[in-house]
C-alpha cells in the first residue's frame, strides 16, 4: 500500500459513525485490515473529490459543489432548532409536519411568508427535504 511518496500526516475529525462505515468499508473490500489501507483509502477518496470538484486541465479551479454550503448552513439552523424543540433525533426518511418545518425556519431565517416558502422551495429543490402531503415533508 505505501509507495515511495513524501507522506505527510493530515489530523482531522469526522463522525463516529462515519469512521465505523468507512473502516467497515475497508475491512469487505480487502477482508482484513492492516496497515496502510485506512491511509491508502482516505487518500483515494480526497482525490476523487478533488476530481469530481475541479475542472480538469486546470489548475485547481473549484466547481461549486450542489447544493451550496450556504443551504447546508441553513439546513443545519434549520434541524438544529427542530431537535431542541420537537424531536430527539432526525432521520433521513422521517415524515414531520410542515408547521415544524415552517416554524424552524421561522426562527432562524426570518418569519416573513416568502422567506419561509423561498427556503421551502430551496431545500426541496435541492434534495434536502421532499413533500409528502401538504401538511408533512420527509427529510431525505
Amino acid at each position: 500500500m505505501s509507495g515511495s511518496e513524501d507522506k505527510v500526516r493530515l489530523g482531522l475529525f469526522i463522525t463516529r459513525d462515519l469512521s465505523t462505515k468507512f473502516r467497515t468499508f475497508i475491512h469487505q473490500k480487502y477482508q482484513k485490515f492492516e496497515k496502510g489501507y485506512l491511509s491508502y483509502e482516505a487518500e483515494q477518496a480526497i482525490r476523487y473529490w478533488l476530481a469530481m470538484h475541479t475542472k480538469a486541465q486546470t489548475t485547481i479551479a473549484v466547481n461549486k459543489p450542489n447544493p451550496t454550503p450556504k443551504v447546508y448552513v441553513a439546513f443545519a439552523e434549520v434541524k438544529d432548532y427542530l431537535l431542541r424543540n420537537f424531536y430527539d433525533q432526525l432521520n433521513a426518511g422521517q415524515q414531520i409536519p410542515r408547521s415544524h418545518i415552517e416554524l424552524a425556519i421561522q426562527n432562524t431565517r426570518g418569519s416573513d411568508r416568502r422567506t419561509v416558502q423561498k427556503w421551502l422551495r430551496t431545500f426541496d429543490k435541492n434534495g434536502l427535504i421532499k413533500p409528502v402531503t401538504s401538511a408533512s415533508w420527509e427529510i431525505m
